[in-house]
């Protein structure tokens, strides 16, 4: 109930319901946030804020969620999602400490560790040095709402992208929007795997035909049998801290008028934290200007990271955009190139301008490694499979059976090759090398 909290700056009055015993013609005023009133969110927010600022914290101008306090071992970091808050800091009596500052502002609900945060499942190994997030609860009541009965799982969730040609039922157009809105959810939180087909699910939320309804499905299918997948974070001394790759699908889907697919992937000491898909905006005339486009758009991710983490009190030095297309790299490195682009709208030359300027630097990586190829076009069973080890996608142990086949994962990022050595337990080892 954080919105009765906050008071209201405009005069608003509410009709009485019947049989409240107010005399007839007199009304409420109302005085405290509501939910339902449309200005109660922003009015809680700026009550949040000005109580985080009288107690020492400083909003992040790049992310105004967050706020942060103190240096080093002493830092404090509060996130806040409407009225969720999550306290983070590197000793647990900073947190009690924080927790009983905005305790004695506000009657509160304290869960302690966090093990779930806005509907996102939050586990953590000390031992192995991991954080794995995962949606396997909010999935499974999708599931049980959604999913036709009697079909088949499936380890791909697109097959190719449906072109729409026969007319869904009024039932199926109503129950589209909902599926998508609720696999949108799952993919920007914790399935970069779904990105490109959920995108592409959304780009026909008002006239769903039933081939899109069926792909919809079929998504649903995939999430039955990979629910339990998360996310895992590993702890790392990665030499570059900061790096994201980038990728685009150049004039392949008829369906948007031959525009571009872009993809990129943002990762931070080699865990992926940011992760998009998007149709491009105009009709690129060449794989590399599609690629070039892609790759502004992963710079200004990083860019932003940079900010946050320096917000937080993380050096991440340079960042590094890597993209396995030769001539977009060439492009944003040689100014003398400009005429081959010179007809492109100028906010794509964002990339080339930060590269000379050293804010980033730009890279080869090698197709069968690029993370962000995943998020660019529809892939078969296996290249998903290594997709999902490559995004640190991964089941939990005791969802495997014993004595299952090994396998071996070479992932190379500029020249620094991790080889991990996996078996269906979930176990792995790591080797560094060059």
């Amino acid at each position: 109930m954080a919105y009765l909290n906050s008071t209201l700056k405009e005069a608003i009055y509410m009709k009485p319901p019947e049989g409240s015993g107010v005399a007839p013609g007199k009304v409420y005023k109302v005085v405290k946030g509501l939910y339902g009133l449309k200005q109660s969110g922003r009015e809680w927010n700026q009550e949040f804020d000005r109580s985080l600022r009288r107690m020492g914290f400083f909003q992040v101008e790049c992310a105004p969620c967050i706020y942060t306090k103190g240096q080093g071992k002493d830092m404090a970091i509060v996130v806040i999602y409407v009225d969720d808050t999550l306290v983070i800091a590197p000793r647990l009596e900073t947190v009690l400490k924080v927790k009983k500052q905005i305790g004695q502002r506000w009657k509160m609900e304290d869960s302690g560790e966090v093990s779930h945060f806005l509907g996102i499942k939050i586990s953590r190994d000390r031992v192995m040095r991991t954080m794995t997030i995962g949606q396997s609860g909010y999935i499974d009541q999708v599931l049980a709402k959604h999913l036709d009965k009697c079909t088949k799982p499936t380890m791909v969730p697109m097959q190719s992208i449906p072109e729409g040609t026969l007319v869904a039922s009024a039932a199926q157009q109503k129950e589209y929007p909902v599926i998508v809105g609720k696999l949108l959810w799952v993919a920007n939180s914790t399935r970069p795997d779904l990105s490109l087909t959920v995108g592409v699910l959304a780009r026909h939320m008002c006239e769903p035909s039933q081939e899109h309804y069926q792909a919809a499905q079929r998504v649903l299918r995939y999430l039955e049998s990979t629910k339990e997948v998360g996310l895992v974070y590993r702890a790392s001394e990665s030499q570059e801290p900061l790096v994201a790759h980038s990728d685009a699908n150049w004039v392949s889907d008829a369906t948007i008028q031959r525009r571009s697919t872009s993809g990129s992937v943002a990762l931070v000491y080699g865990n992926p934290v940011a992760w998009k898909s998007a149709t491009q905006k105009c009709v690129s005339l060449s794989a590399v200007e599609a690629e070039f486009i892609a790759a502004t758009e992963a710079t200004r991710e990083v860019l932003f990271l940079k900010q946050l983490l320096r917000s937080i009190g993380i050096a991440t030095g340079t960042p590094t955009v890597y993209s396995d297309n030769t001539g977009c790299i060439q492009v944003s490195k040689d100014p003398a190139q400009h005429w081959k682009l010179k007809h492109i709208d100028t906010k794509y030359h964002f990339v080339r301008n930060n590269v000379q300027e050293g804010r980033v630097q730009i890279k080869y990586v090698d197709t069968t490694r690029n993370l962000a190829d995943v998020l660019t076009k529809p892939i078969g069973r296996q290249a998903m499979q290594q997709a999902r080890s490559g995004l640190h996608l991964q089941m939990p142990a005791a969802v495997y059976g014993t004595g299952s086949p090994s396998y071996a994962t070479v992932l190379k990022n500029g020249g620094h090759t991790l080889k991990q050595q996996h078996n269906e337990q979930g176990t792995y080892t790591v080797e560094e090398g060059s």
